[in-house]
């Protein structure tokens, strides 16, 4: 179909009064701040009325599906690859692999796609959609579906499972051993797999990611770069890095978000699913009874890692300009010297010394969320981990995100980032930083 515009209606994950619009064009979808500029446009012509609001068309809508053309086009792709010698058309004869949908719209995955094929689906989860979520929120990153999945892939001996998100642009795994496959882990398996048949190539991250995942990149070869958080920053990063000329396959963020230059760049979480699976058969076929965890058993984790929010006490118009303040006022600190030890990013994105690209474009992205990475180091300058401060792109609050291969080393972050930036800055009068005290307070902790 040649179009110029798609609308696409989602749910995402979250709650049912949330639901929104998503905006794509030949080149790929909006970033935030694109979507706004359209929005701010839309409300002031119409709170205007400098344009007439009709609901007349001058031609009847068609009515496509485009669930079960999509649903062929990725058994069409399993099916090539795989190119099962045996069973071609029902290259999953023989393996179980269980769904958990949610309750959102990746049921078709199940019986369009993985039935089709020959799987076995019996013990898929929650495959009927429902936006009330009665179950669980559909969220690869969440703990009780994830748990939920794990438990039905033991107790089916399945040989994978499945998480989606509502929307079906997110997904999570779990191996033959009960494995949680999300994060860190999810980015790392992808990598493995991509740069197989791309060696040598790019990896863009959201740069929450772990330094063991910088490791587990290079060591194969790959180049490791990190981002700003924002699915779509990711994604447009890898975009510009392919145009100038750095192969750039895969751009994933630590939600589950990740898109692949093969596949127009889109978040596709069934498309990430499709790569996984495919590489699952073909290690049996090659003779290997390890499942797909076996790809990242090498992958470090780090000893401890946390996530803070601090609610922005503000009227809802005014709360963005103050997430904003807080987080340049914490850059300020750091560029001063004021937290002892504390080093912002050295290249704008990330610190890593081997693998990463820094970040040269004449033309940097519109920023959606201000934010800022920091690595911390102790009194003996020695490596105590990393602290990432952001806005909030959907909600009124700023997360802090951090990590340490040192035990209490993210006790120790938080309290001098309450003792040395929060409270003496005077940001504790605009964040709620309830969560930061508590966490500092906790005893015993390394």
């Amino acid at each position: 179909m040649r179009l110029n515009v798609v609308l696409q209606m989602t749910a995402s994950h979250l709650p049912y009064t949330r639901n929104g619009l998503k905006f794509f064009t030949k080149k790929g979808g909006l970033t935030s701040p694109e979507v706004e500029q359209i929005c701010d446009k839309a409300a002031r012509k119409y709170a205007n009325r400098l344009t007439k609001v009709s609901t007349m068309l001058k031609s009847p809508p068609k009515k496509v599906d485009f669930i079960s053309a999509y649903a062929k086009h990725l058994r069409e792709i399993i099916k090539e690859r795989v190119n099962h010698p045996v069973h071609y058309d029902t290259p999953l004869k023989g393996f179980q692999i269980i769904v958990n949908a949610g309750n959102g719209s990746g049921g078709f995955f199940t019986w369009d796609v993985l039935d089709k094929l020959g799987a076995d689906t019996f013990g898929s989860l929650h495959l009927n959609p429902d936006g009330m979520f009665p179950n669980h929120i559909p969220n690869p990153e969440d703990k009780t579906a994830m748990a939920l999945t794990r438990a039905a892939v033991l107790e089916n001996s399945a040989d994978l499972g499945i998480v989606f998100d509502t929307d079906v642009d997110r997904s999570g795994v779990v191996d033959n051993k009960g494995n949680p496959i999300n994060g860190d882990k999810l980015i790392a398996l992808m990598s493995a797999i991509v740069l197989k048949e791309h060696p040598g190539a790019t990896i863009v991250t959201d740069a929450r990611t772990s330094m063991a995942l910088t490791r587990f990149i290079t060591d194969r070869g790959g180049h490791h770069c990190l981002y700003r958080v924002g699915y779509r920053n990711v994604i447009d990063k890898g975009v510009q890095l392919n145009e100038d000329g750095i192969e750039t396959h895969l751009m994933m963020e630590t939600s589950g978000h990740g898109a692949l230059k093969e596949n127009y760049f889109l978040d596709d979480g069934a498309y990430m699913v499709v790569k996984i699976i495919i590489e699952m058969v073909c290690m049996k076929l090659s003779g290997s009874d390890e499942g797909i965890g076996s790809l990242i058993k090498d992958l470090d984790e780090p000893l401890e890692s946390i996530e803070l929010r601090m609610s922005i006490i503000s009227e809802p118009k005014y709360a963005k300009a103050r997430g904003t303040e807080a987080i340049e006022v914490f850059r300020s600190y750091v560029e001063e010297g004021q937290l002892e030890g504390w080093e912002l990013d050295s290249c704008g994105d990330c610190w890593v010394s081997e693998g990463c690209l820094v970040d040269s474009n004449d033309s940097p992205a519109a920023i959606d969320a201000h934010m800022y990475r920091a690595k911390v180091s102790n009194e003996k300058n020695e490596e105590l981990g990393w602290v990432h401060i952001r806005q909030s792109i959907h909600n009124p609050n700023i997360a802090v995100n951090m990590q340490s291969s040192v035990a209490g080393g993210c006790q120790q972050m938080t309290r001098v980032l309450r003792d040395k930036f929060l409270l003496p800055s005077g940001m504790d009068e605009i964040l709620d930083i309830s969560q930061v005290e508590k966490y500092a307070r906790i005893e015993n902790m390394g």
